[in-house]
């Protein structure tokens, strides 16, 4: 017995259609899933220079929580003085990110025993003790940190975040250790003085994973149309 014994041929053209419609959906969802929601994972940046919008939802790895749209914005240069020192307003600033993006990990004093860190492996750094930091616990090494992630653990790169706020929450990441976090390297502390002030930063538009999902399945759809009892006939 065949399967054209059971159907007939538009019945059967119908479900193929059909069929390659949710392979579409499945491949569009897995596609997110495993590529876009990682880098989303943390809360974009908002234009306020201390007011912060509140995550919506516990962030963890692959955690497609909803982050509010975003417009393109265009940010120049900026002066290295007003960032390479620590100052009332940078501080200000890194605190409100750290407790928007860090503590739901790091916990809310760095010491790494945030409520969505708890089933990560490698357990998220404990700030507050001069042990184990994957890339040292310098200045520049930390703003690498950010800027890069960490290959291996559920720490992503920040990299979304304009390189003021990247090097803000680098101050308050090493403030909130007590202990000696060893002197700067001139030459890697001159080179993020250039970084700053040598180019400006374009800042993509971005919109919540939701609406992209169904952007694009609307798109595929339009673009595949599934057949009707009209048109077979």
């Amino acid at each position: 017995m065949k399967i054209n014994d059971y159907l007939s041929h538009e019945e059967l053209k119908r479900l193929i259609s059909a069929l390659l419609v949710v392979l579409g959906f499945i491949s569009i969802a897995a596609f997110f899933g495993f590529t876009v929601v990682p880098g989303l994972r943390y809360q974009a940046y908002t234009t306020g220079e201390s007011q912060v919008q509140a995550v919506q939802g516990e962030t963890g790895w692959l955690d497609p929580t909803e982050y509010p749209v975003m417009a393109k914005e265009v940010i120049p240069p900026i002066d290295p003085k007003t960032v390479m020192t620590p100052n009332p307003a940078l501080m200000a600033r890194g605190k409100a990110l750290f407790a928007q993006n860090c503590a739901t990990c790091h916990g809310p004093e760095g010491l790494g025993d945030g409520a969505a860190g708890k089933g990560l492996t490698p357990h998220p750094r404990n700030f507050t003790a001069n042990a184990g930091w994957k890339n040292g616990t310098k200045l520049e090494d930390i703003y690498k940190t950010l800027d890069e992630g960490i290959k291996g653990s559920s720490m992503v790169s920040y990299n979304y975040l304009p390189k003021k706020d990247r090097m803000a929450l680098a101050h308050v990441v090493q403030s909130l250790g007590a202990f000696d976090h060893g002197a700067s390297d001139p030459k890697a502390l001159a080179n993020l003085e250039k970084l700053f002030a040598s180019a400006g930063e374009v800042i993509p538009n971005r919109i919540p994973v939701s609406r992209a999902v169904t952007v694009l399945c609307r798109e595929y759809a339009e673009a595949h149309p599934q057949p009707t009892a009209t048109t077979l006939r």
